[in-house]
C-alpha cells in the first residue's frame, strides 16, 4: 500500500490539502496528516482539521511520499525544524516529494528543484527560479520524483498526478472519470 505524509500547519490552503488527500485515499493510499506542534491545523479560510499525529513524531522511513499543501502558512512551514532535512532524505531515497501553490518554494529552499521543471503560484515564481528550477505554467508537473502544481484551481490535477506517479496513467484516468473531472 502506498503511504503518504501530509504536514499541515495553520494557514494551509484547504482546497489544496483536502483535494489531494481525498484523491489519494480514493486511490487506496494510507495518507497520514501531521500537525506542526499539535494535532490540528486551521486553514487560511478558517476550516480546522484534526490531524492524525504530529510531524515531529513521524518517521519518514514509513512513507513513499511527502505532499506539501500551499497557502499563507507556507512561510511558517518552511521554517519548521527538520523539514528540509526530511525532504532531502525523502528525495535522495528516490521517494516522491510533491508541493502545490507556494509550497514549491520550500522544495527550492531545500535544494530539491535544481535543474528541474516546476509549477508554482505566481507570487513565488522568482523564489522557485532562484532555487534553480525552470518555472513552467502547467497545471501539474512531474520531473523525476518531484511533482509540483500551481494552486487551488489545480488541486485535482495535482492529486491525479500523484496517483499517476504511483499507479499509472490508466488508474489516474479512471479516478478522474469517477469524479467527473474533464
Amino acid at each position: 500500500m502506498t503511504t503518504v505524509l501530509v504536514p499541515m500547519i495553520d494557514g494551509f490552503e484547504e482546497l489544496e490539502a483536502v483535494a489531494a488527500i481525498d484523491l489519494m485515499r480514493r486511490a487506496g493510499y494510507r495518507v497520514t496528516t501531521a500537525g506542526i506542534g499539535r494535532r490540528e491545523a486551521t486553514g487560511s479560510h478558517d476550516i480546522t482539521v484534526r490531524t492524525d499525529g504530529e510531524f515531529a513524531q513521524v518517521s519518514m522511513r514509513e512513507y513513499d511520499a511527502i505532499v506539501l499543501p500551499g497557502g499563507p502558512g507556507v512561510k511558517t512551514l518552511d521554517g519548521v525544524a527538520g523539514l528540509h532535512e526530511r525532504l532531502r532524505e525523502q528525495a535522495s531515497a528516490g521517494k516522491l516529494v510533491a508541493a502545490i501553490c507556494a509550497a514549491p518554494s520550500i522544495l527550492a529552499n531545500a535544494g530539491l528543484l535544481k535543474g528541474r521543471a516546476a509549477a508554482c503560484f505566481p507570487s513565488v515564481e522568482n523564489a522557485v527560479a532562484a532555487g534553480g528550477a525552470t518555472v513552467v505554467r502547467e497545471r501539474a508537473v512531474r520531473d523525476g520524483n518531484t511533482i509540483t502544481s500551481r494552486g487551488a484551481g489545480t488541486a485535482v490535477d495535482f492529486g491525479l498526478a500523484i496517483v499517476e506517479y504511483f499507479d499509472g496513467r490508466d488508474a489516474a484516468k479512471k479516478l478522474a472519470e469517477q469524479i467527473c473531472h474533464r
